[in-house]
């Protein structure tokens, strides 16, 4: 009996050990994205937001907020929860006529309550993707954009 409560110890501290080692590098990988901003283009107005539940969950997880602004769908509290997205350190903002997509995603970033900040703001300048930069390094949180295929 001795013997399999020290092995139970063990394993639990390899467990312990795997789950620390495994929370460093998920925190040393999201203090890389500190200061950047990811852009990911997608075609058409089919957008499967379920593909980025692996991603919402990773993201969510952080001790600072989760920001999503201006998200094209609503997805259901459960379906997120079951993703395992932190439903407690994500914050939903949408834009009205006193301040677009951009301008709080640029707030968002900058003020550094936020680790990462994800919108879908249509088109974006090359001028406003380089403020969303200097927002993200400001505040070392993440921006990632979401927008359409622009055709030319």
């Amino acid at each position: 009996m001795l013997a399999l409560q020290t092995n139970y110890q063990a394993s639990s501290g390899i467990i312990r050990r795997s789950a620390a080692a495994h929370t460093a590098t998920r925190e040393k990988h999201v203090n890389q994205l500190a200061g950047t901003v990811t852009e990911i283009v997608v075609q058409g107005d089919d957008f499967n937001m379920p593909m980025l539940m692996p991603l919402l969950a990773q993201l969510s997880q952080d001790n600072r907020w989760f920001v999503w602004i201006a998200p094209p769908v609503l997805l259901p509290k459960q379906l997120l929860m079951e993703a395992g997205v932190d439903l407690n350190k994500v914050i939903l903002l949408n834009p009205n006529s006193k301040h677009s997509t951009f301008a709080l995603a640029k707030q968002a970033l900058s003020t550094g309550t936020s680790h990462a900040v994800i919108s879908w703001p249509g088109y974006l300048s090359d001028d406003e993707l380089n403020d969303l930069e200097s927002a993200a390094k400001q505040g070392q949180s993440h921006g990632i954009v979401i927008r359409r295929r622009q055709h030319s």
